[in-house]
C-alpha cells in the first residue's frame, strides 16, 4: 500500500469495480442468450436492456452500441479456438483421428449456436480483416495443423511426398471453404460439409501405402 492511501480505500474501490464488471457482464450474457433465441439482427438494444434489468443509457455505457458488444463476441472465438487446439488437435492419436476430434467438436458448437456462430464470424471478418488480408482465424490454427501433421510424417500416418507446412494450407483451407460458403449463405449445410470435409481430408493425407491396403470401397488399414 502506498503512502497517503487509507486502508479503507483499495477495498471501496474493488467494491465498486466488481460490481461494475458484474453489470457489465449480466448485460453481455442477456444479450448472447437473446442472440441465440431471436437472432443478432431482430435483437435491439432496448430489448437487451429490459432483460438486464437496466437503463438503455445503462448499456450505452457498457457497450456504446450493438456492433461494439458483437465485437467483443469475436474475442470468444479466438479464445475457444485456443481451447479446441489443447482439448482436441494436441491430444495424442492418429492423424486423422486427431484433426477429426477438432472439427468434430467446432461443428457440435456451431450446430448448438449456429445463428450466433454466423453472425460472430461475419463479424471477426468485417471488423479484423483487410482487403487482401488472410481471414483472421486462419494463421491461429494454421501453426498447430503444420506441427500435427509433421508429427504424423514422422509416425508415417501422414504422406511424406509435400511440405507439412503445404498440407496444413490445404486442410485448414479445406475447412475454411466450408465456412466461407456458410457466411455468404447462411442456408448452406455447413455441419454436414465439415463433416465430409474430415473424410476428404483423411483419406487426402494419409501415405500411399495406406491407400493401397484399403480394401475395395473400405478403410485402410491402421497401421
Amino acid at each position: 500500500m502506498e503512502l497517503g492511501t487509507t486502508p479503507a480505500a483499495a477495498p471501496t474501490e474493488g467494491r465498486r469495480e466488481r460490481k461494475k464488471r458484474a453489470l457489465r457482464d449480466r448485460i453481455y450474457q442477456t444479450a448472447r442468450e437473446l442472440f441465440l433465441a431471436h437472432g443478432v439482427e431482430a435483437t435491439t438494444v432496448e430489448q437487451i436492456a429490459a432483460a438486464a434489468d437496466v437503463a438503455p443509457a445503462t448499456f450505452f455505457n457498457h457497450f456504446h452500441s450493438k456492433d461494439r458488444l458483437l465485437r467483443e463476441m469475436t474475442g470468444e472465438v479466438f479464445e475457444r479456438l485456443g481451447d479446441l487446439i489443447e482439448t482436441q488437435l494436441r491430444r495424442p492419436g492418429r492423424t486423422r483421428t486427431r484433426i477429426a476430434r477438432f472439427v468434430d467438436q467446432a461443428t457440435a458448437e456451431i450446430e448448438a449456436a449456429q445463428s450466433l456462430a454466423h453472425d460472430v464470424l461475419l463479424e471477426l471478418i468485417r471488423s479484423s480483416g483487410q482487403p487482401g488480408e488472410l481471414v483472421p482465424y486462419l494463421p491461429r490454427v494454421h501453426g498447430p495443423f503444420t506441427e500435427i501433421l509433421r508429427e504424423g510424417q514422422a509416425r508415417g500416418d501422414v504422406r511424406a511426398d509435400l511440405d507439412a507446412g503445404f498440407l496444413a494450407e490445404m486442410v485448414v483451407g479445406a475447412l475454411n471453404a466450408a465456412l466461407v460458403n456458410w457466411m455468404n449463405d447462411a442456408r448452406y449445410p455447413v455441419a454436414q460439409r465439415l463433416r465430409q470435409a474430415v473424410v476428404f481430408i483423411g483419406e487426402a493425407i494419409e501415405p500411399p501405402s495406406f491407400r493401397a491396403s484399403r480394401p475395395k470401397g473400405g478403410r485402410a488399414r491402421v497401421h
